[in-house]
């Protein structure tokens, strides 16, 4: 079987799974969904098999609970703290503690239950005798060819901001859960701390829980890989269709869905300060290349290049709509029974991606080409001054501070900026988008954004007792690491971006996705030393061959922590139509710059 149709089929491994815990109570029952978990919940399963393994009604967790009678209960939410207190004085308020019903209160926590969750409902008398936890950790979601995602929203805030350890297992589930089903690969590369942890815990599972039977794997290499090796690659701006999309609308879960709102009306609408805030159209796609083939055709064009392509698509539907007024009337029959409903569907893509289309260029358009010269700027080491100017211009003029922390973030990573120019551009941030967001700073520093102002600095105070961290790259190392990576191209002008043979197109020509050079060097049987030795210059790293070298499968997965970029996957997709091989990427989410400066910007949840 084809390994991209075997993992289409993991889905069924997670309702089996569900179903398990539904059965703990085979009476007819409602299940009382957090929001955010509905949209991957209908990638697992729809209504139908909800309703198939028992579930009478499907109810959205609100502040205030609905009466439920004496139906069982089975709340499904996320690990955070906040909702599962709210669940629980939900629980409190219909509950006799003195005499509690039988088997009615069931929570799901997805992806894994919290020891402070048993503490709290022990500590209320609930735990057992009223209600039940239950943890559900479903199989990686197939969104589309040779994309899993575990859909954990939570894991770069928890596990790189804060530094909180508690969902790591899941991570080392999934790839032992996954590892049962496409075996394990002879080659097996981990770059980053957090990558070395979940490569030892997958290692105990396998020892403790059994490992895969199969002989063969359905792939030859593993690559797993922590987000902050390479953050160039997420907070460098796309320039691929599926990533501008990402980048304008929200995604999740391979959906994008934004309703007609204030916010996508003709109106004019301003924000706080009275600047534009730029025309959205409401669309509805599924980023599926199965289910939509107009977007299987221009997710990883330029994007430069999707509008004429969507104008040649809109032609000839125009061409078939006139052709079809002139057909004879067995021909119109053979037309209704076979082509119309084709035509209709592919007229509603078009259209969507048309809107899609013409909201990024109102979002994105106006800065998108300097936004671009100062990336390939700041990637090739020139004119800093000019970079730190267009930096505070942007700051101020477009009033975003997710896009204003990005770019100060790249320019941290790669020009490595003064104590003075931290400060100054950190008090503008803070004047511009409130003292509220001080604390994000220790979080800069902590991540290895900035180093640790000097003690003589009385501008921005810093408690001494934090556990401070220099920055993993200066300048000097990450310009040396890719130098020997080869990801920064010698003249971006000259990257075809029409029909790419560079991965560098994904981002106009600046910049190499990582991951991509090093599934390339893998799939070209450059020496594992060698591989090795220029990947040990990125921190902790491990590489294990088991007679598997040059590779005996041309099929790699790549498993990134911390969250992947649709630029990125972009990027892996050109590799497999330059080299013959099946690329296969996994992370916690699809994230883009923005994600990851919202977590930098958000307490700990």
């Amino acid at each position: 079987m084809d390994v991209f149709k075997k993992l289409s089929s993991l889905q069924e491994i997670s309702k089996a799974q569900l179903a398990k815990i539904f059965s703990v109570n085979p009476n007819r029952k409602f299940l009382v969904i957090e929001p955010s978990l509905i949209k991957p919940l209908e990638r697992v399963c729809g209504v139908q098999w909800l309703k198939g393994s028992g579930v009478d009604k499907i109810f959205k967790l609100e502040s205030v609970a609905v009466n439920y009678q004496d139906t069982p209960i089975f709340y499904m939410i996320p690990p955070e703290y906040k909702i599962f207190t709210q669940v629980v004085d939900q629980i409190r308020a219909q509950v006799d503690i003195a005499n509690p019903p039988n088997n009615k209160y069931h929570i799901i926590v997805i992806p894994r239950s919290l020891h402070i969750f048993e503490e709290e409902l022990e500590e209320h008398g609930l735990l057992e005798s009223v209600a039940k936890l239950h943890s559900f950790q479903w199989m990686p979601l197939h969104l589309d060819a040779g994309i899993l995602s575990l859909e954990m929203p939570l894991l770069y805030n928890s596990l790189f901001v804060y530094e909180n350890f508690g969902l790591m297992p899941v991570l080392s589930k999934a790839l032992w859960q996954l590892s049962l089903v496409v075996g394990k690969p002879n080659v097996i590369i981990s770059v980053g701390a957090h990558s070395n942890t979940v490569l030892k815990q997958f290692d105990d599972l396998c020892e403790t829980k059994g490992d895969t039977d199969k002989l063969d794997s359905d792939f030859g290499a593993l690559l797993i890989i922590d987000r902050s090796v390479d953050y160039p690659s997420a907070l460098l701006t796309p320039g691929v269709y599926s990533g501008l999309l990402s980048e304008v609308y929200p995604v999740k879960s391979g959906l994008c869905d934004l309703k007609e709102t204030a916010e996508t009306s003709k109106d004019l609408q301003l924000d706080d300060k009275c600047i534009p805030l730029w025309e959205r159209q409401p669309v509805n796609l599924t980023l599926n290349s199965q289910q939509d083939p107009v977007y299987r055709d221009i997710k990883n064009r330029y994007f430069t290049e999707v509008t004429s392509v969507l104008s040649n698509l809109t032609k000839q539907l125009k061409q078939e709509k006139m052709s079809s007024q002139e057909m004879a009337l067995d021909e119109i029959k053979r037309y209704v029974q076979t082509q119309l409903q084709a035509a209709k569907s592919r007229k509603a893509f078009i259209s969507n991606h048309l809107l899609a289309a013409e909201s990024i260029i109102n979002v994105v358009g106006h800065r998108y080409e300097k936004q671009k010269e100062v990336e390939i700027d700041i990637m090739k080491n020139t004119n800093k001054s000019a970079n730190l100017n267009y930096l505070e211009e942007i700051t101020v003029i477009e009033n975003d501070m997710l896009l204003s922390l990005r770019l100060f973030c790249l320019l941290s990573i790669t020009q490595k900026l003064s104590d003075s120019e931290v400060k100054s551009f950190w008090r503008k941030f803070l004047h511009q988008f409130g003292f509220n967001y001080g604390f994000a700073l220790n979080n800069l520093i902590n991540l290895g954004f900035v180093s640790e102002p000097s003690q003589s600095s009385s501008t921005i105070n810093i408690p001494s007792k934090l556990n401070l961290k220099l920055p993993k790259f200066t300048t000097s190392n990450f310009y040396t690491n890719t130098k020997n990576m080869r990801q920064i191209p010698a003249d971006p002008d000259n990257v075809n971006l029409k029909h790419p043979t560079c991965a560098s197109y994904v981002f106009g020509g600046a910049y190499i996705p990582l991951i991509t050079q090093i599934a390339g060097m893998l799939l070209n049987s450059i020496p594992l030393e060698d591989i090795k030795a220029k990947l040990e210059n990125f921190g902790p790293m491990s590489l294990r061959n088991d007679k598997g070298y040059p590779l005996l499968c041309r099929n790699i997965l790549l498993f990134v922590l911390g969250g992947i970029t649709y630029a990125e996957i972009a990027a892996c997709n050109l590799l497999e139509t330059l080299t013959g091989s099946r690329i296969c990427v996994m992370s916690d989410r699809i994230v883009n710059g923005n994600d990851l400066a919202n977590d930098i910007l958000s307490l700990p949840r």
